[in-house]
């Protein structure tokens, strides 16, 4: 079960990735406005993949299920900063279009 958790979990960073780039076509700071809309729902992708990891956890005895909790946590730390390379790329870009105007 983990291994279809963590193969939804990239389906959804790539497809958070395919419309940022459609949005990226139609305006630059849409671009920007998206990587810092998945900045933002990182913390809930990283909670409910975690609960969904802990949920489906064979507890054994003595286990607590820290595993769970620290994957939750690297898939939302690995979704934060996905977010914060498109806000960085979009704002690079953006700036870069600025300067060639003037």
């Amino acid at each position: 079960m983990e291994n279809f958790i963590l193969a939804v979990f990239i389906c959804i960073i790539f497809l958070l990735n395919i419309c940022s780039f459609i949005f990226f076509k139609r305006s630059q700071w849409r671009f920007v406005l998206w990587g810092l809309s998945i900045m933002l729902s990182s913390p809930i992708i990283g909670f409910l993949s975690g609960s969904l990891l802990f949920h489906f956890q064979h507890l054994e005895q003595g286990e607590t299920g820290e595993g769970a909790a620290y994957g939750g946590a690297i898939l939302g730390l690995f979704t934060c900063a996905n977010g914060f390379l498109i806000l960085l790329g979009g704002s690079i870009y953006v700036l870069v279009l600025k300067l060639r105007a003037r």
